[in-house]
């Protein structure tokens, strides 16, 4: 029998080496060795292997990366050595002035130079123990920062299990976290297209998700991660930061490949005008370089203040900005009738682009920097969807015209109403206002909804004006002599259209509520709700309270499905989308049905299974998982310190099912 199990750790350990080891290679390195489908295949027989050998699960398993658990705060911790800032260099008369007092209170013996692009992310200490991932600590104020060990561990490139050979028994290490740009873009072009709030810049997304307390926004921003030095090892023996750097690649830690030793200031001046040329062509952010006295023995001689270390300074780039006038202000409608306001600009360019308008945000934005029309203005490219005005040239005001804000929409002007406590205009006209008639065509046609190709915003658009479509339902009464009477729509172009329109009618519950363009809800909301109910009827009939249960969904959120379907307009296009054959496929994972119609709560945390696999098991009987107790659950699933459900369940009555328990269950 021990045999027996010993073959199966074996296999399963293997498993999760081959996994890990193909995530390295596409997260890291971006050189996949296997298909996305032979991938899926592996992970897809680790969670059978994992569900049928409970006992058996590691906490290293590439499915421990994302817990369900939602954390109830962060606890603080004190750092073993203080994360001390470093000085900063803004010019290279700044920087020459350290290297001379490097090289004099070194007594004029020769250094070397390591130097590393110095990332605009978030700084973190990193701790292994035996080679296994431990936790993760903030900066904080360098002496004592927040565990965020939960967030951290859903980076795809931080390993999870050192590699290679001596590996320390505790290693603790400095890292950097970090968004690349391309995966901030589209970030914020899916919260735009949402009319969510979008991120200033890619430090603030990853210093933003790695504060959520709920690790599964950490695990679905892709954010990415460099080490880039030691803080503690048991096992200390380098006798410098390039050794350590090179040691610490050889676990299979990711380390930036623009990393370089330097000789002397001449080639400090170089590799600072080198990266400075390049740094718009990098796939993420950095805002200058770091360089350190490499030997170890050297920086101990230099020393630190109680601020930074007398070794390394932080060589500042020039921000990417220029200087422009603001010629105008024009107010865009949004899908959801929200206005907002934008910049026309004298055409500048920025880093090789040329930028003619600006995000203005919203009107706090524009009153709180005091922006007016004919202003002077910085305008700054940080990968934003729109570049953004950073602050009024004050000097050079003359001539200034105040920016009002609109008492009645630019599109078909109808009253505004400001959102109360925000600093938000819309348009409630939904129903006739024409861009957000061809925005929410344009959202239900998009890939991630109905999928309609082919159909762009210049044909919805004459579609519109020709009065051939008023709505999305339209768009399934359309002949091809209809497509074929707009403009540069030729025969073969205009019948492939008319069978993307009809080949969109077989769809998934999700893609459906998530083309009808509710609020707030996004292609995540919009796969929760389709795994809590299995028909349209069920879902407009839920009520507020229900639609609140549900894991992820907010009472605001909540609040707007509900409203959604109580509007009799959104009724009735529901139902003419079904008459006129719409087909929506409900079906889940499910292996048996053996639990449908049970409601099941989750609290605390378990030993052998992870919350996130407890309701994908429960999911794959028929049974709903929902966030808070009520009179219809069935039973609450209890783990160790569970919160106020269980008491709330003692109370109803409800039925306990313990970890044991819930493995015979399943």
């Amino acid at each position: 029998m021990s045999s027996d199990k010993s073959a199966l750790t074996k296999k399963y350990k293997l498993l999760i080496q081959k996994i890990n080891h193909h995530n390295k290679m596409y997260h890291t390195y971006d050189s996949p060795e296997i298909s996305d489908i032979e991938y899926d295949k592996l992970y897809s027989e680790l969670k059978i292997f994992e569900e049928l050998n409970p006992n058996l699960i590691a906490k290293e398993s590439p499915t421990n990366r994302v817990g369900s658990k939602l954390l109830s705060g962060f606890s603080k911790i004190k750092h073993t050595r203080p994360m001390l800032s470093l000085s900063n260099a803004a010019t290279y008369e700044d920087f020459s002035s350290f290297y001379i007092r490097t090289t004099k209170d070194l007594k004029n013996n020769s250094f070397i130079l390591s130097a590393e692009p110095k990332f605009d992310g978030l700084a973190i200490s990193i701790t292994y123990i035996n080679g296994y991932y431990e936790s993760a600590v903030t900066r904080g104020d360098g002496y004592i920062g927040e565990d965020v060990t939960s967030n951290v561990k859903t980076i795809k490139t931080l390993p999870l299990i050192l590699e290679g050979e001596n590996i320390p028994s505790k290693l603790s290490l400095k890292a950097e976290i970090y968004m690349s740009l391309n995966d901030f873009k589209k970030l914020n072009n899916a919260l735009s297209h949402n009319e969510e709030k979008t991120f200033a810049n890619p430090r603030n997304v990853a210093a933003g998700t790695i504060r959520q307390l709920d690790p599964n926004v950490a695990s679905q921003r892709n954010l990415k991660i460099f080490f880039h030095g030691l803080i503690d090892d048991d096992t200390f023996s380098d006798l410098s930061h390039s050794d350590s750097l090179n040691r610490l690649k050889s676990y299979g830690l990711p380390v930036c490949n623009l990393n370089k030793k330097i000789l002397n200031i001449k080639e400090a001046k170089k590799y600072y005008d080198h990266l400075n040329k390049i740094r718009l062509s990098l796939p993420y952010e950095i805002d200058g370089i770091v360089f350190k006295v490499d030997s170890y023995e050297q920086q101990e001689i230099l020393g630190s203040t109680s601020k930074a270390p007398k070794w390394a300074i932080a060589y500042k780039f020039k921000s990417i900005e220029e200087k422009t006038k603001l010629l105008g202000v024009t107010f865009q409608v949004g899908r959801t009738g929200t206005i907002t306001p934008v910049a026309e600009l004298d055409p500048v360019n920025i880093g090789g682009v040329k930028v003619c308008r600006a995000s203005l945000h919203n009107m706090d934005e524009i009153n709180r920097k005091d922006i007016r029309i004919n202003d002077i203005v910085f305008v700054k490219r940080a990968g934003d969807v729109i570049p953004d005005i950073d602050r009024v040239s004050l000097s050079d005001r003359v001539k200034s015209v105040k920016i009002i804000a609109p008492k009645n929409c630019p599109a078909c002007d109808s009253p505004l109403i400001k959102i109360s406590m925000q600093s938000i205009y819309r348009c409630n006209n939904n129903y006739k206002c024409k861009p957000q008639i061809i925005q929410s065509i344009m959202h239900f046609a998009s890939r991630k909804a109905m999928n309609i190709s082919g159909l762009g915003e210049s044909i919805i658009e004459s579609l519109v004006d020709k009065k051939l479509i008023n709505n999305f339902v339209d768009l399934y009464k359309l002949t091809l002599t209809h497509i074929k009477s707009l403009d540069r729509m030729a025969e073969k172009s205009s019948d492939k259209l008319i069978r993307s329109i009809s080949d969109s009618k077989n769809t998934t519950f999700d893609k459906f509520i998530f083309s009808l363009g509710i609020k707030e809800v996004g292609i995540t909301t919009a796969e929760s709700l389709a795994q809590n109910y299995h028909s349209v009827e069920d879902l407009m009939s839920a009520s507020q309270a229900e639609l609140c249960s549900i894991n992820d969904i907010g009472e605001i959120v909540a609040e707007n499905i509900h409203n959604y379907f109580r509007n009799k307009k959104n009724q009735n296009k529901i139902n003419n989308l079904i008459k006129l054959g719409i087909n929506i496929s409900f079906t889940r994972t499910v292996i048996d049905n053996k639990l449908s119609g049970n409601i099941y709560v989750i609290t605390g945390t378990f030993k052998n299974i992870s919350r996130a696999d407890i309701e994908s098991a429960l999911n794959k009987h028929g049974a709903k998982v929902t966030n808070s107790v009520s009179k219809k659950t069935t039973a609450l699933i209890l783990g160790a310190n569970p919160g106020s459900k269980h008491k709330k369940a003692k109370n109803y009555n409800i039925n306990i099912i313990s970890e044991d328990d819930l493995i015979k269950l399943l």
